[in-house]
């Protein structure tokens, strides 16, 4: 339900950054959002692992999970920052997700 609750928001603060681009408030409130949804995805990932199995397959393909880790640390780290530096937090959301086309990518090309 959290993550469900997370992605929620996102309309909401995507329109409020996009009203008020460079404003610490909604870029704050966005990595937040984000950071949330980071956290959400990492729960529901988890319960389904420790459901599974630790031997399971959604075990073998999910691995250490580096990327969701980061993920979570990413979003924290941005948000912390946009109270000093808006634009650096705004190239952090923008930069963090296009790191995971490329990771998909690869991923998919190695199969």
């Amino acid at each position: 339900m959290f993550l469900l609750f997370a992605l929620s928001l996102i309309p909401v603060s995507t329109a409020w950054i996009g009203a008020n681009a460079g404003a610490v408030a909604p870029t704050v409130l966005y990595g937040v959002v984000l950071l949330g949804c980071a956290l959400g995805y990492y729960i529901l990932q988890s319960v389904i692992v420790a459901a599974e199995g630790e031997h399971s397959q959604i075990k073998q393909l999910i691995g250490r999970d580096y990327k969701g880790k980061l993920s979570v640390v990413t979003y924290t780290v941005a948000a912390v920052i946009a109270f000093m530096w808006p634009w650096v937090a705004n190239v952090l959301y923008a930069v963090w997700p296009l790191f995971g086309l490329y990771r998909i990518s690869a991923w998919r090309l190695n199969k």
